[in-house]
């Protein structure tokens, strides 16, 4: 997928209904940022961001190393997809990102597209830690991104 095709890049917009679901997510789950990561090689993407993305130094199409983000460690199994507090669980506490975004708390689900394939994740971050965040906001958040993922491939922009 070309960069001018990708989700919110290029002369294609983001579509509404996609900021909509985000921006519904990120309020149901009072989080600051949503955001849903393409993992393209050993590259993370930011494909579309719903919040102030700024505050955490991220905009919409920026990279990072994957091997640093908490988007592959959640994946690979290293984190939970759920950390209610970055800054006290030990896995997550000491990671740059956590510090350098002044991350305090996290969720993610993975985006699987219709053939298997992994694409990115679907995220929710905000700077303060949340207590409230718990495994069952991922239900939410999984279901939205089986829904997500469907509308984009049907669309063609994934």
């Amino acid at each position: 997928m070309s960069e001018d095709e990708a989700i919110g890049t290029g002369s294609r917009q983001t579509p509404k209904l996609l900021e909509q679901m985000l921006s519904g997510l990120r309020e149901a789950l009072e989080m600051d940022v949503v955001f849903v990561s393409e993992f393209a090689g050993d590259r993370l993407i930011f494909r579309a961001l719903e919040g102030d993305g700024e505050s955490f130094g991220w905009r919409k199409g920026e990279e990072f190393p994957l091997d640093e983000t908490y988007c592959k460690r959640v994946i690979d199994g290293r984190i939970s997809n759920v950390v209610p507090d970055a800054r006290t669980v030990d896995e997550t506490r000491d990671l740059c990102v956590t510090s350098e975004a002044d991350i305090g708390s996290y969720a993610a689900v993975p985006l699987v597209l219709s053939d298997g394939r992994l694409y990115g994740t679907l995220c929710c971050v905000s700077h303060a830690p949340d207590p409230w965040l718990r495994e069952r906001d991922l239900r939410l958040m999984d279901k939205l991104a089986r829904e997500l993922v469907g509308r984009l491939e049907k669309d063609g922009l994934l």
